[in-house]
């Protein structure tokens, strides 16, 4: 059966588990967002000291199409989509092309009485690490030297993060430098060698990493570094500053928000 709606986790589609699962329908939340303010002094009006977004939910609502008569199969229908969904992971939708997002399982279906065979189930996903849709392929540019300076296109309409990779292939690399719009991250301390790779770049939960030589770096950030490279949607200048010459890698995947 052809459906209008379908949804994948980690690339396997509900509806493949048993062509007896109807996908009736996505529900997309809008995020829960947190706004953060300070009244101004003297005069009307409040001032944001604090934007922050914490989750999105999505309820993906299906029916089994078993007789009621039939309790045991739809049951074991049932049971195979809660396996399906339990993990979490990477969601798609088809009428999201190129878009994903990750998920944990915040609320299974409740199973009701299996003789009901109109029943419509509703299981709720919910992101909370990076609570955006984001691109499922990144924009990336590369480039060689020791004092780089490029521009790389920022898809989405959230603020999102870069990932750099940094491969030094000559001299030693001990300090390491990238400021990307209002973001930078400093990093003192290390000894990159050539052959050697440097990483910043995210988890799926979008925690950040920093690694040089296969072992964190996370402890050579200067205090004066940004929390992460944030970057707006646009066109961003990107400039990097290194010891060693090496061939630098800076990639970007947009979030909507």
């Amino acid at each position: 059966m052809r459906l209008s709606h379908r949804v994948a986790l980690n690339g396997v589609q509900l509806d493949s588990i048993d062509n007896r699962i109807l996908v009736q329908g996505v529900e997309e939340a809008a995020g829960k967002d947190q706004i953060s303010t300070v009244s101004l002094f003297g005069g009307s009006g409040e001032r944001i000291t604090n934007q922050h977004r914490d989750s999105l939910d999505v309820t993906v609502r299906f029916s089994i199409n078993i007789k009621k008569t039939d309790m045991q199969a739809r049951n074991d229908v049932f049971e195979r989509v809660c396996a399906w969904a339990a993990g979490g992971g990477w969601l798609t939708l088809n009428y999201k092309a190129g878009r994903r997002l990750n998920v944990i399982c915040a609320q299974l279906p409740a199973a009701g009485d299996m003789w009901n065979w109109t029943n419509v189930y509703a299981i709720v996903f919910r992101a909370c690490g990076v609570p955006y849709w984001q691109q499922d392929a990144q924009n990336s540019i590369r480039a060689n030297g020791s004092t780089i300076t490029r521009q790389i296109g920022v898809g989405g309409s959230a603020t999102t993060v870069l990932d750099i990779t940094f491969r030094c292939n000559s001299g030693t690399c001990s300090t390491f430098r990238v400021v990307a719009g209002s973001s930078m991250i400093e990093l003192t301390g290390l000894s990159l060698s050539a052959g050697q790779t440097l990483t910043i770049d995210h988890t799926a939960e979008g925690l950040l990493r920093i690694m040089a030589g296969g072992v964190s770096a996370l402890s050579k950030r200067t205090a004066a570094s940004s929390d992460d490279l944030y970057v707006n949607p646009g066109t961003v200048t990107v400039t990097v500053t290194t010891q060693g010459s090496g061939t630098l890698t800076i990639s970007c995947a947009g979030r909507y928000a």
